[in-house]
């Protein structure tokens, strides 16, 4: 973990210092939190990009689908699996079910 100096006027610190003894934390873990969220999409933006171009420069490295699927203990469905569901959720949407446009006018 690295460390970073930020200075705050006093009401600032007063009142993040009151802050964390409300919530029983510390200072430094309220700042890192509303950083956190604060910045989280760009954060995780630049957190990607930094990986992808780590497995770029050490393709060796990168996990395999195959090897995460297996790590993972994951099952995917066949291709069967996928079709059957596919022409169930057809079948339903003639039928008028998943909110389609047919069942709009049914009560009239």
């Amino acid at each position: 973990m690295k460390k970073l100096m930020v200075y705050l006027d006093q009401d600032m610190h007063e009142d993040l210092r009151q802050l964390a003894f409300e919530r029983k934390t510390a200072m430094a873990a309220l700042v890192r939190y509303a950083l956190d969220k604060t910045f989280e999409d760009d954060l995780d933006r630049i957190a990607a990009v930094r990986a992808l171009e780590e497995a770029a420069r050490h393709p060796e490295d990168v996990m395999t689908l195959e090897e995460y699927i297996e790590q993972r203990g994951l099952a995917l469905p066949s291709r069967a699996d996928a079709a059957r569901s596919t022409r169930a959720r057809k079948v339903a949407e003639r039928r008028g079910s998943y909110g389609s446009a047919k069942t709009e006018g049914a009560g009239r």
